[in-house]
C-alpha cells in the first residue's frame, strides 16, 4: 500500500493545535486531541445585489477585492472612467490616459494594472503610462498584481509577464487564446474557457513561471467571462460569460464544482475578489449593476478509520 509521502510527497504535519489558516486538501494530526484531520472547501454560494456604477459600460476592466474593488475603462459614453468601491457604494476616480476596452486587467485599488497593448497603472488616485506589450489589440486576459502580472489573449497563443517596468514573453500557451477568464498570480496563474475560432471552450490551464498545464474541466464552455481568484491558484472563482449565462463554478485546483447563480446572466463584464468574496462588474449589454458573492468556506474535519 502507498503511503501519504509517497503519494503527495510530503510528510503529514504534527502540531498541537489547528492552523489558523489551513489550504484546501491540507492534512496534519493534532496531537492534543489525538487525531488526523483535513480541511477542505464546501461547495454552496450566492450572489447578492451590490452598489450600482454611475455610468452603464461593458467590455470594462475590473480590480481589487469585494470590499476595495475598482472598475476602469469599458465601452460607455465615459470610456476612461474608474471608479471604487467600499463594499457598498462606487465614488468616482481618476481618468484612465486612453480610452480602454476590451483590455487586460490586474492588481489592487491602489495598485491596478490596464493593458490592451499600452500599459496604465493606477496609484489609488491617478493613471501613469507604464511599459508597451509586444503588439497592441484588444483581447487580452491579465492576473497578478502591477508589479508582477500575467497576460493571454488577443488571438494569440503567446504569454506575456510585466515586472512594473516592461513586458517580456513567458511560456507558449496550448492554443490560440481569447476572451479567457484569468486569476491568481504571475508564478500560480491559471486560464479558463475562451472562444478564437472554435465554440466556447471548457477547459482550465494552470501556469508555473513557465509553462503551462491543464487543469479540470469546466462543466459550462464561456468566453467574455470574468474570474475572482487573487492570488491562488486552489481556490477560484469563475462566473458569467456568453451567452448570457448567469451560473457560477468553483475550483480547488483539479476540479470544478457548481456555485449559485447570479440574478442577471451577463458577459463582457469585469471581475474581482475571491473565491469567497467575489464581485461582478456591469457587462452585457451596458449594465450599470454590481452583484457581491459569498462563496464557500473551509471547514476542518476528522479523518476516521471506515
Amino acid at each position: 500500500m502507498s503511503e501519504y509521502k509517497e503519494i503527495h510527497g510530503q510528510n503529514i504535519q504534527v502540531v498541537s493545535s489547528d492552523p489558523s489558516n489551513p489550504q484546501n486538501g491540507q492534512v496534519w494530526y493534532n496531537t492534543t486531541s489525538s487525531t488526523l484531520k483535513v480541511s477542505s472547501i464546501q461547495t454552496g454560494g450566492a450572489w447578492s445585489s451590490g452598489g450600482n456604477l454611475s455610468h452603464n459600460v461593458m467590455y470594462g476592466g475590473g480590480a481589487g477585492t469585494q470590499t476595495a474593488g475598482l472598475a476602469f475603462g469599458g465601452q460607455s459614453y465615459t470610456a476612461n472612467r474608474t471608479e471604487e468601491y467600499d463594499g457598498s457604494s462606487w465614488t468616482i476616480g481618476g481618468n484612465l490616459g486612453s480610452a480602454l476596452y476590451d483590455m487586460g486587467d490586474a492588481g489592487t485599488q491602489t495598485a491596478a494594472l490596464a493593458f490592451m497593448g499600452a500599459t496604465e497603472e493606477y496609484d489609488g488616485s491617478s493613471w501613469t503610462a507604464g511599459g508597451n506589450m509586444s503588439h497592441y489589440d484588444r483581447g487580452f486576459s491579465g492576473t497578478g498584481t502591477q508589479t508582477a502580472a500575467l497576460a493571454v489573449g488577443s488571438d494569440q497563443t503567446s504569454t506575456e509577464e510585466y515586472n512594473g517596468t516592461s513586458w517580456t514573453a513567458g511560456g507558449t500557451y496550448p492554443e490560440i487564446a481569447s476572451f479567457v477568464g484569468m486569476a491568481g498570480l504571475q508564478t500560480a496563474g491559471i486560464v479558463t474557457g475562451g472562444a478564437a475560432y472554435a465554440p466556447s471552450q471548457t477547459s482550465t490551464n494552470h501556469y508555473d513561471g513557465t509553462s503551462w498545464t491543464a487543469g479540470g474541466t469546466m462543466s459550462t464552455g464561456r468566453y467574455l467571462h470574468a474570474m475572482a481568484g487573487a492570488g491562488t491558484q486552489t481556490a477560484s472563482l469563475v462566473f458569467g460569460g456568453e451567452p448570457s449565462i448567469a451560473n457560477t463554478e468553483h475550483y480547488d485546483g483539479s476540479s470544478w464544482t457548481a456555485g449559485g447563480n447570479m440574478s442577471t446572466g451577463r458577459g463582457y463584464l469585469a471581475g474581482a475578489g475571491t473565491l469567497s468574496a467575489g464581485l461582478a462588474i456591469a457587462g452585457s449589454f451596458y449594465l450599470n449593476s454590481t452583484e457581491e458573492y459569498a462563496g464557500p468556506g473551509s471547514v476542518v474535519e476528522t479523518i476516521t478509520s471506515s
